[in-house]
């Protein structure tokens, strides 16, 4: 059941804590009630009200189209999931999340189950790092750290909802009225109702146009990857460089080895790419290999770019020795 107490949002606070040329941030704080558990006959909630203590933090920074979140809630409820609803301000026909060495585009539909099924199927689907939305002209991305289920309501309005907590007494059930039967051992996981104190991070990245065009993927790295401050090399000192162009290449590995490196990239691209990669310092040799690591056959540099036409998806892992 999603029945949930009359005005859950209570106590509600908020301050700017920043608001320099640069960030600036609102932090809020709120209890938010819901029904602590089940009843007697698992077919509803009860009716006995907890609320949880939330605590809100909404960043923006200058020239960024990016909103960063920060939740913490400490979970004092059972048997129930906690998610974040993100209204859209249009329609989308479907979803692209990125899976690995992929993006794959899902349908937005509601829950169904078609004659003689056993089990509703539900529209919930897996995420890596995030999932897009666009009407073609406009779209947003949620970049999550951590967290990998989500959801498009079909509505109206549609909503973009991500899974926080799914907190859960039981391995399987017998009695559940979306699906027939168990799927798995009937064992109970009182751990698994995950009470307590929970941080979550996620990000909102808005943009015109596309998921791929509008550079999702390395928005989403920007996230989960952020830059660490640290000493610079001595002056004089040229350091290492590695640069991949177009922005669809994504480098997904890098591995040292004796005399040299091995550099992993994906065409994170539904279309055919040139791909490009500038090494510095210039190495000895390089070399595209298996997985398996023989030799496919040579890279030579022209003006100190290696070049190689990628297919769509396709995986490369060069060689490289100094």
């Amino acid at each position: 059941s999603d029945r949930q107490p009359a005005d859950p949002l209570r106590r509600l606070t908020s301050q700017v804590e920043e608001a320099g040329p640069l960030r600036a941030r609102l932090v809020a704080h709120y209890e938010y009630a819901v029904y602590s558990g089940l009843s007697d006959d698992r077919r509803a909630r009860a009716e006995v009200e907890t609320t949880l203590p939330i605590q809100l933090s909404l960043s923006l920074e200058a020239d960024k189209p990016r909103l960063d979140v920060e939740l913490e809630v400490i979970n004092r409820a059972r048997d129930h999931r906690l998610r974040v609803h993100v209204p859209l301000p249009f329609r989308a026909s479907r979803s692209a999340a990125d899976t690995p060495f992929h993006v794959t585009a899902r349908p937005v539909t509601g829950a169904r189950r078609d004659p003689g099924a056993p089990e509703v199927e539900l529209p919930t689907f897996p995420m890596w790092s995030f999932v897009d939305v666009s009407d073609g002209r406009a779209g947003v991305a949620l970049i999550a750290d951590g967290l990998h289920e989500y959801e498009v309501l079909p509505g109206p309005p549609q909503e973009l909802t991500l899974t926080l907590l799914r907190s859960v007494g039981w391995l399987s059930r017998d009695d559940l009225v979306t699906r027939t039967g168990h799927a798995g051992p009937a064992i109970e996981t009182p751990g698994a109702q995950v009470p307590g104190r929970h941080r979550f991070r996620f990000s909102l990245f808005f943009h015109a146009g596309g998921w791929e065009e509008a550079g999702v993927w390395r928005a989403a790295e920007s996230v989960r990857l952020p830059l660490v401050p640290g000493r610079g090399a001595a002056a004089g000192t040229a350091p290492p460089v590695i640069e991949l162009d177009p922005d669809s290449i994504q480098m997904t590995a890098l591995v040292p080895r004796p005399g040299g490196y091995e550099l992993r990239f994906l065409n994170a691209s539904a279309a055919s790419r040139d791909a490009r990669v500038r090494l510095q310092p210039q190495p000895a040799h390089v070399a595209v290999i298996t997985l398996g690591g023989d030799v496919r056959e040579p890279l030579l540099p022209n003006g100190g770019v290696y070049s190689r036409p990628v297919r769509p998806w396709e995986i490369v892992t060069l060689r490289v020795t100094r």
